[in-house]
């Protein structure tokens, strides 16, 4: 088994993930970068060039190799400044030098660039690209894909993924513990705020509201079958996808503790997880990221810490065979499938949960209200 793993930049994450008896890759990038990421600076530590370079020898040494993700979905033109342009390929040239294997991008011209001057970097294309078609799959693969991480949102659609599979030669990843909902109607506009607010050259710094999480949360803890729809794959269903010819798993979760992140890639690369799955999975949780002090304009509510989750993973056993024949795309609202297996597996404490749902709509309010930038007031007058 080959599985993508996350790293906080954490030295003690090496020695374990090299030692777990797959084949290992770990992915990370600088908090800040020109390019940007599919996550915010604020979600991992402060690193700077050269500590990051000596981590990367440190894992190529325990046989670890290393991805860099360059996968922000947009660059807000920048890459068409002549100066920017030349600290791109600056920074392409440092990626280089440091020792990286792969690269993971979302940008098609990234791709291109980075195929026909850095040949020797292997390119991944980023689930954020949505690749979630023959069509897609095979026009990335003609630009030089060397490896594409699919949509999550066709992970249950197997039908397509044996489609894609057939049509390309590249490689296949599949994001197994990602917790976003179904089809999420916030997904572009998340990874876009995301990608900005991690660039250096971000007129905010780095700040950013989680306007996106919050709502996804709400979503989900309000109707437990989002839950169940969302994309995740159990570590004991890897087989489901191998079967189909998938070659790479990737375990989502840059900004969570060391602990967590072992314990996901223990999880998968052991193909069993005794307990609460939701152990697990990547579940963000709605807060307030600034790479810099918050502006003064703007007052902040505060979150109460998330409520408990139990997803009894046992009892999952088989729910993965129902969506070798459904079609959710189409027939999502005429089914309650989910919501059946949510109502056996999954446990939280209602009043804990309405309380919390309470607070974020409460916050929500105050974003779309405007209340945010002048509490008070319910709107800002021209």
């Amino acid at each position: 088994m080959r599985l993508l793993a996350p790293t906080n930049w954490d030295e003690d994450l090496i020695a374990p993930l090299s030692q777990m008896g797959a084949d290992i890759q770990i992915y990370g990038v600088l908090p800040t970068t020109m390019i940007g990421s599919g996550g915010a600076g604020p979600d991992i530590p402060k690193m700077t060039r050269k500590k990051a370079e000596e981590y990367i020898k440190l894992a190529r040494s325990a046989g670890l190799t290393f991805d860099y993700l360059l996968n922000a979905p947009c660059m807000n033109n920048m890459e068409w400044d002549e100066n920017t342009h030349r600290e791109l390929l600056k920074h392409l040239e440092w990626i280089s030098s440091a020792g990286v294997d792969n690269v993971t991008v979302a940008i098609p011209y990234l791709l291109e660039l980075i195929k026909k001057q850095f040949p020797h970097l292997n390119v991944r294309v980023s689930t954020i690209a949505k690749v979630n078609s023959v069509a897609r799959a095979q026009m990335f693969e003609s630009l030089g894909a060397d490896s594409i991480t699919l949509d999550a949102n066709i992970n249950r659609d197997f039908k397509l993924l044996k489609a894609i599979k057939g049509a390309v030669k590249c490689e296949l990843s599949v994001l197994m513990n990602n917790l976003c909902l179904y089809q999420c109607p916030y997904e572009y506009y998340h990874y876009n705020t995301l990608g900005h607010a991690s660039q250096s050259y971000n007129p905010l710094n780095g700040f950013h509201m989680d306007y996106c999480v919050l709502h996804c949360t709400i979503d989900r803890l309000s109707d437990t079958s989002q839950i169940i729809k969302a994309r995740w794959i159990r570590p004991e269903d890897i087989h489901v996808y191998e079967e189909i010819g998938i070659e790479l798993f990737k375990i989502s979760g840059r900004s969570m503790p060391t602990e967590s992140i072992l314990n996901a890639a223990a999880a998968y690369s052991s193909r069993q997880y005794q307990g609460n799955l939701y152990d697990i999975l990547n579940a963000l949780d709605p807060t307030i990221k600034c790479a810099s002090p918050t502006p003064s304009n703007i007052q902040i509510s505060q979150i109460s810490s998330p409520p408990k989750v139990y997803i009894d993973n046992q009892a999952l056993e088989g729910f993965i065979d129902f969506f070798k024949k459904q079609d959710c795309l189409s027939g999502c609202a005429h089914c309650n499938y989910c919501q059946k297996i949510a109502d056996k597996v999954v446990r939280l404490e209602r009043r804990e949960v309405d309380e919390y749902v309470a607070g974020l709509k409460n916050f929500l309010n105050e974003l779309t209200s405007s209340r945010i930038f002048h509490p008070g007031k319910s709107k800002i007058k021209n």
